[in-house]
């Protein structure tokens, strides 16, 4: 019998992470890093398609883990564990094909009569946006955007002060996903779409919204005509 490790807090925020309390017969601490600024997790550690991540485990004993086995598409080299008290690094490789939505990942021990802790992970999507029409529209109208790209399917739009009344219309695909919204004031802005299966992957700096990677041609010209 498997032990699940629910993750039921976040212990802070920290910078190129994500943190997350985990509980079971140890009490684990997971820190995920992915890129991007820290957010907090409370159910699954997100992994993003085609990354890398790092994790950063502590807890009581986890120095003892022999190895770590991943859901399809996620593979974890046990050259690449890291053990100190009580605490261990390793490194996951998301494959670019890895199939989407929950995952695990499996610690084992040595002496595991209960059966192997595991970590709960879901599956994300790695989109790029790489254009969108119309490129100039007027503040205050409703308007219509067209994003082109890569796995940008199951979109969502990230909340910002530039717009209001932002949906995703029905029928879109990994390469097409269109947006209704209404620009409230001039400016150059960003549309940021993300996998709403999960947390959006975040931005680079504090200031960048996070989500799919956009191009340059993904940005709307907001203009009084």
């Amino acid at each position: 019998m498997t032990r699940t490790l629910l993750a039921l807090s976040a212990l802070s925020l920290l910078p190129l992470s994500y943190a997350t309390t985990v509980f079971a017969v140890r009490r684990l601490v997971i820190q995920v890093a992915a890129g991007g600024r820290g957010v907090e997790v409370f159910r699954a550690v997100p992994v993003y398609r085609g990354l890398p991540h790092q994790l950063a485990v502590t807890g009581t004993g986890v120095e003892k883990v022999t190895r770590v086995v991943g859901s399809r598409g996620l593979l974890v080299p046990e050259s690449g564990l890291r053990r100190s008290m009580d605490a261990l690094q390793l490194g996951i490789q998301v494959d670019p094909g890895a199939p989407l939505g929950p995952a695990d990942l499996r610690l084992h021990f040595a002496n595991e009569a209960p059966g192997p802790e595991v970590i709960p992970v879901v599956v994300l999507r790695n989109g790029r946006v790489t254009s969108v029409e119309p490129r100039k529209v007027a503040p205050g109208q409703r308007v219509i955007l067209t994003f082109t790209g890569l796995e940008i399917g199951n979109a969502e739009v990230l909340a910002q002060n530039a717009y209001i009344g932002a949906r995703v219309l029905p029928s879109g695909s990994e390469t097409r996903c269109q947006v209704e919204l209404t620009f409230t004031r001039p400016g150059t802005f960003e549309v940021p779409l993300y996998d709403q299966a999960g947390l959006p992957r975040p931005g680079a700096t504090l200031d960048a919204p996070g989500g799919y990677l956009r191009a340059a041609a993904a940005a709307v010209e907001v203009a009084a005509r």
